[in-house]
């Protein structure tokens, strides 16, 4: 189950951990960035980045360290699927489909209206918040799975336009957006003033059409929540604080929830907070951190707005969570079984972590080629338009320990073994 992107220009599969470009050739971009050509891959080279950072809050957030776990469990159970006995282990493809059914939620939780008014920064929808619960696989209201809803209503009568389920994958589209975003920035900045000037106009009105396109809220539902209580009207800005909260958030744990302060406005929703505490809801304490935050002031920056929401809300600083999630990352010696697929799994484990720990110290949540100077970071394996395997910028990644075309084959079956296995169950 690939996230999905905003064009069909690129996918990241996370059960794979690989990157595949529709419609990129890698040889330009490589051919354009050494010769200083940014302008020419701007486009093409923020959507690479954007799936890098989906690699990197995979394999370098306590989040995706956990999914992984599920993720190279069911691996396990690949090569004895036709011993007997191994069937007490099926259980596992059943497991991780739900998990990765839960990180946008089933399209039955979203609703667009047709034929809904056009909105834009100078006409915004409206927006409020809503809680419900999620069904169980037997089809009945489950209340210990409460799930946040994004309520964006028509500017003028307030009618309801979309219902977006607030998710995880919403963070990580936060996160990859901003990474999107500040490529761009980069390559732009590079202009000449009068082109910079032009192309800044271009590119602020861009996105802040996709924050008012029904079709995309699930990348832009984090940011109007984040942008409503801190009462931000810049879209560069929502994005850059919606992602360094979503990277704290990725890398809580248990012990971050019981401290948690949800606001006093939230105690309408009952003992759905204490579920979503109980259940260490990601989207639930990115929420509850929005609505504790300051509102922005142009004399604080991003870093200070953060740790001051985070503080707010009974949580460490910004870079004592990550601080914390790099020592666990680094110190998690938990593996699979299949020696093959455990040494890849510890590899991404320990990439990840350098990755986070970069993200620390720089105070940022974006990944962008300011990367390419540091040797440690090594950026994943990447298919481009013509199934071709390849390392971006020279990256270090081992391609012998994690072999691209034996993981795109591995998930193939996993693929096809869970989808036979599940049909038997439900």
């Amino acid at each position: 189950m690939p996230f999905p992107n905003t064009t069909s220009l690129a996918y990241f599969v996370p059960r794979s951990q690989l990157i595949f470009l529709n419609e990129i050739d890698s040889g330009e971009i490589e051919a354009d960035f050494a010769a200083n050509r940014l302008e020419r891959i701007r486009h093409s080279l923020s959507i690479v980045y954007h799936e890098i950072t989906h690699w990197a809050d995979t394999v370098g957030t306590l989040w995706g360290n956990e999914y992984l776990k599920q993720v190279y469990a069911a691996y396990d159970v690949m090569p004895k699927i036709n011993v007997p006995g191994s069937e007490t282990h099926f259980h596992r493809f059943v497991d991780l489909h739900d998990s990765d059914r839960r990180l946008s939620f089933a399209d039955y939780y979203r609703t667009v209206e047709d034929n809904g008014r056009k909105h834009s920064l100078s006409i915004p929808w409206q927006i409020n918040f809503s809680c419900g619960i999620e069904f169980n696989p037997n089809g009945r209201p489950d209340e210990q799975k409460p799930v946040i809803f994004v309520r964006f209503g028509d500017h003028h009568s307030g009618k309801q336009l979309v219902r977006q389920p607030l998710s995880i994958a919403a963070l990580l589209e936060t996160t990859a957006t901003w990474s999107e975003l500040s490529t761009q920035f980069h390559t732009i900045s590079a202009l000449g003033a009068n082109e910079r000037k032009v192309e800044e106009y271009l590119f602020s009105r861009e996105y802040g059409e996709r924050l008012y396109t029904p079709e995309l809220t699930l990348y832009s539902a984090p940011v109007h929540l984040l942008a409503h209580y801190a009462r931000i009207q810049n879209t560069p800005l929502a994005y850059h604080l919606g992602a360094l909260l979503s990277l704290a958030c990725l890398n809580l744990v248990g012990s971050h929830y019981r401290k948690l302060k949800p606001p006093t406005e939230l105690a309408a929703w009952g003992a759905r907070v204490s579920a979503f505490r109980k259940a260490k809801s990601i989207p639930f304490a990115f929420m509850c951190v929005c609505m504790n935050a300051p509102k922005w002031s142009g004399k604080s920056t991003p870093i200070d707005w953060v740790d001051e929401a985070l503080t707010n809300s009974g949580l460490p600083s910004y870079d004592e969570i990550l601080t914390h999630a790099v020592r666990v990352l680094r110190d998690d010696a938990s593996e699979c079984e299949r020696r093959k697929m455990s040494e890849r799994q510890r590899y991404l484990r320990q990439l990840g972590a350098d990755w986070l720990d970069w993200r620390r110290a720089e105070k940022d949540a974006a990944v962008t080629y300011s990367h390419v100077s540091q040797k440690h970071l090594k950026a994943p394996v990447i298919f481009d338009a013509s199934a071709t395997p390849f390392l971006l910028f020279g990256s270090d990644f081992d391609i012998e320990l994690f072999d691209p075309m034996d993981m795109f084959e591995e998930e193939a079956s996993l693929h096809t073994q869970s989808l036979n296995f599940r049909r038997a169950c439900r």
